[in-house]
């Protein structure tokens, strides 16, 4: 594609000294239709009237160098070069034919031909000539698509040193090669050589004068500011910025991305020192309220922030979309500082889908946090990841809430590799400990989960949530006295957790601990008086037979019955067996099984006790309470 950025002057070029060369009148009607149909993008209509004229002359060079430009715009690249070559047989002299066939080579990728024809050019055409003009900016041009950067700005820059009236488009496209070095040097990594290249598209309009090239120069100024800050090198961006703002104080462009500099790096006395300037320009009013707010914030002034925060939007003029995006996105904090916590999560989402994209550690988290909350993880992770990824030695924070987010939307490698580096930076962070263990559990690594359950709850002994989780993991790989322990203090420390009551409840009674399961239960039972699980009405049957206490009315479920005396074992465990699915039936035989044995064992009938729990066993798996129970019980009898 770069090639078609010189096609049209190289066209026009030939155009201008060969419109005389028509023999006939009529070939001159059908090659002014021709050209018209070319130029307003009738390529097919074109191309008709190309093969009208050369029916009429095969040799009548206008319609050759037309049928190139046709051609090759069709992307037929074969025809457009039959056509210059044709041209250059007829006329072998003519510059403008090789530069043609030049040209349709470069698109043909065989660009090392082309630039032997393009020198050839430049050998034997004066150096002011248009001749040696579009011959450079073509070499240029292909040097470019080679990667050769630096070769590309001195072939453009012979086209200013030519002839210093071509400023213009010259030394914009020698700057603009350097520009690409410069991007293909970021993509690579190489940040140094990238800067380097921008410093090289700077000094192309050293000691340049004219309102243009002093533009030029300052937009490049800004662009290395900003590259600076994209790397982290802020000190090196800020001095940049009040050099130039301290050249041009009348650049107000310059001036506000050095504010918005001192806010992301929270130099907040220098940030004041530019905001009177900003806030003298009534246009720029606006502004100036967004950076007093972000002032006003810092030193925890919320109310004050908030206030200029909306007032800024409410001076905003209609196009302002970009600062629109802060404002709403800051407003927001200020809202959940307020405890305005609804209002806050609307102002932030607004931010975002109006496009707020954010700049800081500190903003990445808040706007994936409200994104989180919003069940919208997947648009956090490309926000979080623009810093991951992008920024020097990003936080642990930033890489946590990227872990939360993968494991949101279910991306689990993902996700454990964000914890990794989130606790490679800071391994005391007892919450992402936990949250790595859940991870590891749920993709099946028990040991790796425990090791991190345990250290976060070393880092955080007082927590019950990490207890509880450890206490499933110990479940998990049938440790139930470590199971036991973490479960108990989880379940002291958390009451209204109903479904931890009866857990713990259930592990006491099965490792013989009455007391406790007794308590667990009521607990549980005071919490949930209607529909209860079953497992609890069990439980409750063989807590008040164990007590000779009066015995609950029993449902008429078939381990209910088994207990009545009213169904045989097999008639229990049959019944049990009906389910949608294989997996659903072992599992519900399994917990027959098991709740069968414990009555056999509350009644003393140590054969049948034996022969349950061996059945639970069996058909169980280690993610269910009654095969780990009943695993633990039937070693015991050994």
């Amino acid at each position: 594609m770069f090639f078609r950025a010189v096609i049209l002057a190289l066209c026009l070029h030939s155009t201008c000294l060969l419109n005389a060369a028509a023999s006939t009148e009529r070939i001159e009607f059908y090659y002014g239709i021709a050209e018209g149909n070319y130029l307003i993008g009738d390529l097919k209509g074109a191309e008709r009237g190309v093969e009208q004229m050369l029916r009429l002359d095969t040799n009548y060079l206008p319609a050759l160098t037309l049928k190139a430009r046709v051609m090759l715009d069709q992307n037929k690249s074969a025809a457009a070069l039959v056509a210059a070559e044709r041209a250059i047989a007829l006329q072998p002299a003519k510059l403008e034919y090789t530069l043609l066939k030049a040209l349709v080579l470069g698109q043909m990728q065989r660009r090392d031909e082309a630039s032997v024809l393009i020198q050839q050019v430049l050998d034997n055409a004066p150096p002011t000539s248009d001749d040696a003009r579009v011959a450079n900016q073509l070499l240029g041009l292909i040097r470019m698509a080679e990667g050769e950067w630096d070769q590309a700005a001195a072939a453009f820059n012979n086209i200013y040193l030519a002839d210093p009236g071509t400023a213009s488009t010259s030394l914009r496209l020698s700057s603009e090669a350097y520009l690409e070095k410069a991007r293909t040097e970021m993509q690579a990594g190489a940040h140094d050589a990238a800067i380097a290249a921008i410093d090289q598209a700077i000094a192309v309009y050293q000691n340049k004068t004219g309102q243009e090239a002093l533009q030029q120069r300052t937009a490049l100024r800004l662009m290395r500011a900003r590259l600076l800050t994209q790397l982290g090198r802020f000190d090196s961006a800020i001095k940049d910025l009040q050099v130039l703002s301290g050249q041009q104080p009348e650049n107000y462009e310059a001036l506000i991305t050095l504010a918005s500099l001192y806010a992301s790096v929270e130099r907040w006395d220098s940030l004041e020192t530019v905001i009177e300037p900003i806030a003298q320009r009534p246009e720029l009013r606006d502004v100036a309220l967004y950076f007093e707010g972000r002032s006003a914030l810092a030193k925890n002034r919320v109310g004050t922030a908030r206030a200029k925060f909306e007032a800024g939007i409410d001076a905003l003029p209609k196009d302002a979309d970009q600062l629109r995006r802060s404002l709403y996105f800051y407003r927001g904090i200020c809202l959940d500082r307020l405890n305005r916590r609804t209002e806050a999560q609307n102002s932030i989402l607004d931010a975002i889908d109006a496009g707020f994209r954010p700049e800081t550690s500190e903003e990445a988290v808040i706007a994936s946090r409200s994104l989180l909350r919003a069940d919208r993880a997947s648009e956090a992770i490309p926000l979080l990841e623009a810093i991951t990824l992008n920024r020097i030695e990003p936080g642990a924070a930033i890489w946590a809430m990227l872990g939360r987010a993968h494991i949101a939307t279910e991306t689990f490698p993902l996700a454990l590799s964000a914890l990794n580096e989130s606790l490679s930076i800071d391994p005391n962070q007892a919450e992402i400990r936990a949250l790595r263990g859940s991870l590891l559990r749920k993709i099946g690594d028990l040991e790796g989960a425990l090791v991190d359950y345990n250290a976060a709850r070393q880092l955080a002994p007082q927590d019950p949530s990490i207890a509880y989780a450890s206490g499933l993991v110990y479940l998990q790989i049938g440790q139930l006295t470590e199971a036991e322990k973490n479960l108990a203090f989880a379940a002291q420390a958390l009451p209204d957790n109903a479904g931890l009551q009866l857990l713990h409840a259930l592990l006491a009674y099965g490792r013989g601990d009455v007391s406790r399961a007794r308590s667990s239960l009521q607990t549980y039972q005071q919490q949930i008086t209607q529909q209860q699980n079953p497992s609890a009405s069990y439980l409750d049957y063989l807590l008040r037979q164990h007590d000779h206490r009066n015995l609950p009315e029993l449902d008429t479920d078939e381990v209910s019955q088994y207990y009545l005396g009213n169904f045989t074992r097999k008639q229990a465990l049959d019944a049990s067996g009906r389910a949608n699915s294989p997996e659903q039936a072992r599992q519900q035989m399994c917990a027959t099984a098991f709740w069968l044995a414990q009555f056999e064992k509350l009644n003393d009938q140590v054969k049948a006790y034996r022969e349950l729990l061996a059945i639970a066993v069996e058909i169980g798996n280690p993610d269910l309470i009654e095969y780990q129970l009943a695993k633990w019980q039937l070693e015991q009898l050994q």
